[in-house]
């Protein structure tokens, strides 16, 4: 009976999938700007030309969100004076996009296409300056101070916005002060901050840049991290300021490394290297199904998952998760079998 007890309990244990138990981080690095841009809306002047962009996007309110549906992607910078944030929405049906509030601070600014930018500069996952922006360029802001108190009716100073539409996309050029983002952050400094996205063209779609980061997830949140102008960052460095700042397990990929930590300690690995033993134990787990002699039924599932792992070809880290997520089903599968077995 022990035994047995045993095996059922691995087998709960089993059925959460790898990508619902670790969070995968967003971290972005926000360096000086070599000029302040021009705030037209158009992203094309020089200040924009070596500035980094964020482009992984997810599922937005999803325990375990997969990759965004919305194309979308984010650069900032900042001086003296404030936090520069441009976004680009792209969009292959521009006659289709909603423009309907033109009232500042209207709350139903949602509910047309709009960016929602989130900055928590405590990183404390508890309170919040929240930025809308529509396509129109209408504004609307607040701020929550922790669990409990929300200021609906705080209004910014000085931000400013510009917008333009494009024939493919939408694009927005913001500045921030640091009096409305509530202060100025110093070198080396860690705010946790999400975009998130909301389309309408073909129903309600959104995304965000921090996988499960939103208004109602502000734990969720990613990192921007500033730095110095002639700052060096790697790998190690990243870990180490991650490590001081978040709980485990997580999980970053940065350039063509895989930064984790599971509970134990971070580590450091090549997601090349990863991508390829996550396809290993992937067909080790194939096999090991295939062995039992599997039934009609299970022979068509695994020609499924078969497929699915023939889709991940890219040395990322959605490829890397994609092999964990098929592998954590074909063992899934193998304790199902056996305990069945088991328990005729």
């Amino acid at each position: 009976m022990r035994h047995r007890l045993t095996a059922f309990c691995l087998l709960l244990c089993l059925s959460c999938p790898l990508s619902a138990q670790i969070r995968t981080l967003s971290f972005y690095v926000v360096r000086p700007a070599v000029s302040a841009p021009v705030l037209d809306g158009r992203l094309d002047d020089e200040a924009w030309q070596n500035v980094p962009v964020h482009n992984a996007y997810y599922e937005y309110a999803k325990p375990d969100p997969g990759p965004g549906k919305l194309k979308t992607s984010f650069m900032m910078t900042y001086d003296e004076r404030g936090l520069y944030v441009g976004i680009v929405n792209y969009e292959e049906q521009m006659d289709k996009i909603r423009q309907n509030v033109h009232a500042q601070d209207d709350p139903r600014l949602w509910t047309d296409d709009c960016a929602e930018l989130y900055f928590d500069p405590e990183a404390a996952a508890t309170g919040f300056t929240k930025f809308t922006v529509n396509s129109l360029g209408v504004k609307g802001d607040m701020r929550k101070l922790d669990m409990a108190v929300f200021l609906d009716d705080w209004s910014g100073s000085g931000w400013q916005v510009k917008t333009s539409l494009n024939e493919k996309d939408w694009k927005i050029e913001a500045f921030f002060p640091w009096e409305d983002l509530n202060r100025k952050p110093a070198v080396g400094e860690l705010w946790m901050f999400v975009h998130t996205r909301y389309g309408w063209v073909n129903g309600f779609v959104g995304v965000s840049s921090s996988s499960g980061g939103g208004y109602l997830a502000p734990d969720r949140f990613g990192y921007l991290y500033f730095a110095g102008k002639d700052e060096v960052l790697n790998s190690q460095h990243i870990a180490e300021i991650l490590t001081s700042h978040t709980y485990a397990p997580w999980l970053l990929a940065i350039g063509s490394d895989l930064i984790s930590n599971l509970g134990g300690r971070t580590q450091i690995s090549g997601l090349d290297w990863e991508v390829r033993q996550a396809r290993a134990n992937f067909n080790r787990a194939l096999l090991e199904v295939k062995l039992l002699q599997p039934d009609a039924k299970t022979l068509v599932e695994l020609q499924t998952l078969e497929a699915k792992s023939a889709e991940y070809q890219a040395a990322d880290l959605s490829t890397w998760l994609g092999l964990q997520d098929l592998s954590g089903q074909l063992t899934n599968m193998k304790w199902k079998h056996l305990l069945e077995a088991n328990f005729k």
